[in-house]
């Protein structure tokens, strides 16, 4: 029994790694993980171990790779599955990539550890418009031709409404637009299918990007197809010291009176807080960045970065609504300034404070304002 245990560990070190055809020599292990602690003038002071996520990349052979993460949030109390896909890579212009995928949505959703972005959380624009992260399951090609970057993908599409008796629905609502509407990939309707691409365009000194997303949303449990249309462009662009970072986006839900009056019904299971009738008709947002990485600026020689930065965003999850949105409110939306600051003593660190004010477009809403300190890494 010995020599087989033996025998048996000897092949098992063979083929994970003993030599150089081993599956741990083709195989890395990454993530990130970001602490926050937030100071609100109207609210108590909380402090959150937000993320702690762990991903692997293994090339199976020459022209296979796998690629995937877990996420456990909140102290690991509760767990995302952020991605878990194959690539087959067949030549630069054109390859393969199938399973569950980031979507190829903003500059920021397929590329979000926490020292990749300045803000000490993620900008609202990136949560509330488009919601990031936002992952789905499908299949795709993408590649490059020279310093144009390309991504198609069809995937299942999102739900706006649900039922009562599945608690695995996604909805809709004036809050944060399309967010509840991105489930995890456990088992969830695909009556529908969704088209969603994006296209990079790289000049010196920064990148140009124009994303799309289009599908139905109401599953089959209407007539209507609640068609969601996502349209964005971002540039970001570095002059020196100086670097931009600019987004806009705008989101039209087709036969969102249709989907409110189901949610408002009996059959929309409201109860089950599985369906809202709060579902707006179009979604809009900006987001606006501009920062400055001292160092440079001041010709100091250093190894590490410090970026003061200011961001304006205009947030508009109920940009517009009908008349069947009968809870819905132009309450939701607001303008946010920041003011802030990174320290990164490495570029795989940051050490991140802001301020922030909200200044809502109904009067009845009290503005707000909040300090936020955020400590950031990835591996």
């Amino acid at each position: 029994r010995l020599n087989i245990v033996s025998e048996e560990l000897d092949k098992l070190k063979n083929s994970s790694g003993g030599h150089s055809d081993g599956v741990m020599s083709r195989t890395s292990v990454h993530g990130y993980g970001e602490v926050h602690l937030q100071m609100p003038d109207n609210g108590p002071k909380v402090i959150d171990a937000h993320r702690f996520v762990i991903g692997v990349h293994s090339e199976l052979n020459s022209w296979i790779h796998f690629n995937a993460e877990i996420d456990f949030e909140h102290a690991a109390q509760t767990m995302e599955f952020e991605f878990s896909y194959l690539d087959f890579l067949l030549q630069d212009n054109f390859n393969v990539r199938a399973g569950v995928m980031l979507m190829p949505i903003g500059n920021l959703n397929e590329n979000h550890e926490p020292p990749l972005f300045w803000t000490a959380e993620r900008p609202e624009f990136h949560s509330k418009i488009l919601p990031t992260t936002w992952q789905q399951a499908g299949v795709g090609g993408f590649g490059s031709f020279g310093d144009l970057n390309w991504r198609l993908y069809a995937v299942n599409s999102l739900q706006g409404i649900g039922t009562g008796s599945d608690g695995n629905s996604g909805y809709f609502r004036d809050t944060d637009g399309l967010r509840k509407g991105r489930l995890q990939i456990d088992a969830v309707q695909m009556e529908n299918v969704a088209l969603t691409g994006r296209l990079e365009k790289k000049f010196t000194g920064g990148q140009l990007g124009f994303s799309f997303y289009r599908g139905d949303s109401t599953q089959d449990l209407i007539a209507e197809d609640g068609t969601v249309t996502l349209l964005e462009a971002d540039i970001k662009w570095r002059k020196g010291a100086f670097e931009l970072n600019n987004s806009i986006a705008n989101i039209d839900i087709s036969d969102s009176d249709e989907m409110n009056t189901f949610c408002a019904s009996a059959a929309g299971g409201r109860a089950a807080s599985s369906c809202r009738n709060d579902i707006p008709e179009n979604i809009f947002g900006i987001n606006l960045q501009a920062g400055i990485h001292l160092p440079q600026a001041m010709g100091w020689n250093t190894t590490y970065d410090i970026i003061p930065h200011i961001m304006w965003e205009k947030i508009r999850p109920a940009d517009e609504f009908g008349p069947n949105a009968t809870t819905a409110s132009r309450a939701k939306n607001f303008d946010r300034f920041l003011i802030g600051v990174s320290y990164m003593p490495d570029p795989k660190v940051a050490v991140k404070l802001d301020w922030s004010t909200y200044d809502y477009q109904t009067p009845e809403t009290d503005d707000k304002n909040r300090v936020d300190l955020a400590l950031a890494w990835m591996y």
